[in-house]
């Protein structure tokens, strides 16, 4: 452009990550240069993950892994809970691990109606943040069985 703006469309990091140099010229003869280095930097992407189709039960452990297939190096990848930070270093009933620089297992060694509801991983890196939440549903009826027992005419149970 003759406003000396750089335009780059359709980017890639091998063809178009340099050094440019703008040089200027007025009409008195005077040039004046400009030196800059693109860094083209590739945000996460995060591959869709779920609970599974059926509900959880009572005690039963639940595992699901967040992976980022895309983005540069280092990737921070955390986890929350209903919009609350999931820390691994205090001491409840949801872990998370690190597993490789671009994934991270969430685990419930005991579920309960406690931990329904939204988790979100989280892929952050220099470039960009991407995020992406599944939501784990716990049976609200099924789960209670109760005792039925036939009484003879004369009786009446209580409840």
């Amino acid at each position: 452009f003759p406003n000396g703006t750089l335009v780059i469309e359709n980017v890639e990091r091998m063809s178009d990550e340099a050094t440019y140099t703008c040089v200027a010229k007025n009409s008195q003869g005077y040039t004046a240069k400009g030196t800059l280095e693109v860094q083209v930097m590739v945000p996460p992407l995060i591959v869709p993950f779920n609970f599974g189709e059926m509900p959880s039960n009572p005690g039963d452990a639940v595992v699901v892994n967040c992976v980022a297939t895309k983005g540069d190096l280092p990737l921070d990848i955390s986890w929350t809970f209903s919009s609350e930070t999931i820390d691994s270093r205090l001491p409840r009933d949801i872990l998370t691990m690190p597993l490789g620089p671009r994934a991270s297992a969430l685990t419930i060694n005991s579920v309960s109606a406690n931990h329904q509801g939204n988790y979100t991983c989280i892929a952050q890196n220099a470039a960009a943040r991407a995020e992406y939440a599944a939501t784990l549903v716990f049976p609200l009826v099924g789960f209670w069985n109760p005792l039925i027992r036939l009484l003879p005419k004369a009786q009446m149970l209580r409840l």
